[in-house]
């Protein structure tokens, strides 16, 4: 009945815009939309919004019918949520070409392997937009350099106040600088708690941080949002260790109490390489660059449509020519090697084998592997499937990545991992539900079809090749394929 609601709520909103907009093109008054806005305005008081979300919400409904129809019957059937509809549309608009019967074409399997993939796993909207971005960016005809281009334009800092005294300052910047600072922030947050903690901070501190670690990676995953950097680290650590000799109240802020502070610090008092013990603690990213990109042709590279992109933590593309600025300074490289037709990570070189284990699975897993969670696999703790002191081997075959909360829920509650051939992983819930989470595709669109990549299909290591087992199709619903030998060195 929800399901059916929200159906017909989206498309008496498409209606409603349509009408306006007709009126204003008969009066020429189509570029201003005061018929659209009168219409939005009243429908604003029976929703009681704002007149400019009605407005938004008219006009993503007339798009949304107009160029994504298949989401409207998807939510009538209850495929899709409200959320997740928002969502696909806004990332789907980014699918762009210069002819408008080939956009529609394009657009219309954008939708297609998107609701394939809601269907195969329930996606909460902010997981969802991650992996249709990585869609709408292989099949879109603009690339990612002009389209950056065009955002860097909204570059901006506001302010929300939230009452009871405190406000939200945010800042709009680039996605790889607003991380980077992110980074840095956390890592002077957490020296300053650490030198605390040496001048006689409270018993239980290090659970306390602990816990706060675990609480802001949460927060992160949830909110996105940037901070800003300082160096007021110097400063910070002589104040704790002063006010410790003076006898006055330690210092029991949290880490995120913490890096608000030295944000604030920074923008209003402090020199940013005043410090020479701040100026130390650099920033951390991550970046995926296809090596056809990096060997591209500058010239061309950017403007090319459909060139496999750079990706920040897995997930998230940036533009090339920002990319090969940051990998010119960068110490060392790790070549990941990948499926030819699917995607899936193969091997990971590396000198150190724990290194490359950890690297392997970094790079397979992109994120925490609990349904739906986006936690990138670079803040992810290595869980054994089958824990270790019950005999679960220390292999690539019986690790992956779990963000803090769902290693503790794992571990703590009823619910069930196990995991199959190619790191796919299958969870039971408590209600005894089965989801499978698989690894996702480097540089591959999420094909909607069970034939096109099951571990099983592809043969061992000294496994003669036969033909018919390439051609067999088998559905999802049959038996599981058997865990890998446990003796099998791992691929790199």
């Amino acid at each position: 009945m929800i399901a059916a609601g929200s159906a017909l709520q989206l498309r008496a909103h498409a209606a409603a815009y349509d009408f306006g907009h007709v009126l204003d093109a008969a009066e020429g008054c189509a570029e201003s939309a005061m018929h659209v806005r009168s219409i939005a305005n009243e429908v604003a008081l029976v929703m009681q919004v704002t007149s400019g979300a009605a407005q938004g919400q008219l006009a993503l409904a007339s798009m949304t019918q107009q160029d994504f129809a298949a989401l409207a019957v998807a939510l009538d059937e209850n495929v899709v949520t409200p959320a997740q509809v928002h969502k696909l549309v806004e990332v789907g608009f980014k699918v762009n070409h210069d002819d408008p019967v080939e956009q529609a074409e394009r657009r219309a399997l954008f939708v297609e392997v998107m609701l394939e993939r809601v269907r195969r796993e329930p996606l909460p909207p902010q997981a969802l937009r991650k992996a249709a971005e990585r869609v709408a960016e292989e099949l879109t005809g603009e690339s990612i350099d002009q389209r950056h281009a065009r955002a860097r334009l909204q570059r901006r800092a506001t302010v929300e106040d939230l009452g009871d005294g405190m406000s939200i300052i945010r800042v709009t910047t680039d996605t790889f600088v607003a991380h980077a600072i992110r980074d840095r922030v956390r890592k002077q947050a957490l020296a300053i708690i650490k030198a605390r903690q040496r001048v006689g901070a409270a018993p239980h501190a290090e659970t306390q941080i602990a816990a706060d670690a675990d609480a802001d990676a949460a927060a992160a995953d949830a909110a996105g949002a940037a901070s800003a950097a300082g160096s007021a680290f110097g400063v910070a650590v002589d104040d704790a260790r002063a006010s410790a000799e003076a006898g006055e109240e330690p210092d029991e802020r949290s880490l995120n109490e913490v890096m608000s502070d030295v944000v604030a610090d920074m923008l209003l008092t402090s020199d940013p390489m005043g410090n020479s013990a701040a100026a130390g603690i650099q920033a951390n990213v991550q970046l995926s660059i296809p090596i056809t990109t990096v060997l591209a042709d500058s010239d061309s590279a950017s403007d090319q449509p459909g060139r496999a992109p750079a990706m920040l933590d897995g997930m998230t593309p940036m533009p090339i020519e920002d990319a090969k600025r940051l990998a010119a300074t960068a110490p060392a490289f790790l070549r990941v090697l990948t499926h030819p037709i699917t995607g899936a990570v193969q091997a990971v070189d590396s000198y150190k084998p724990t290194a490359a284990m950890r690297a392997f699975l970094q790079a397979r897993d992109i994120h925490c592997r609990f349904i739906g969670c986006r936690q990138p696999a670079v803040r992810c703790e290595l869980d054994h499937t089958e824990d270790y002191q019950h005999g679960g081997k220390t292999a690539v075959w019986n690790l992956s990545d779990f963000c803090k909360n769902h290693h503790i829920v794992k571990h703590h509650t009823a619910w069930k991992v196990r995991q199959l051939d190619g790191g796919v992983l299958e969870w039971t819930t408590p209600s005894g539900r089965i989801y499978i989470s698989r690894p996702e595709p480097h540089g591959v669109i999420f094909t909607p079809t069970d034939q096109l990549f099951r571990p099983t299909e592809e043969p061992r290591r000294g496994e003669p090749v036969h033909s018919e087992r390439r051609e067999r199709a088998r559905p999802v619903s049959e038996a599981l394929p058997p865990r890998p030998n446990s003796s099998a060195t791992p691929p790199f």
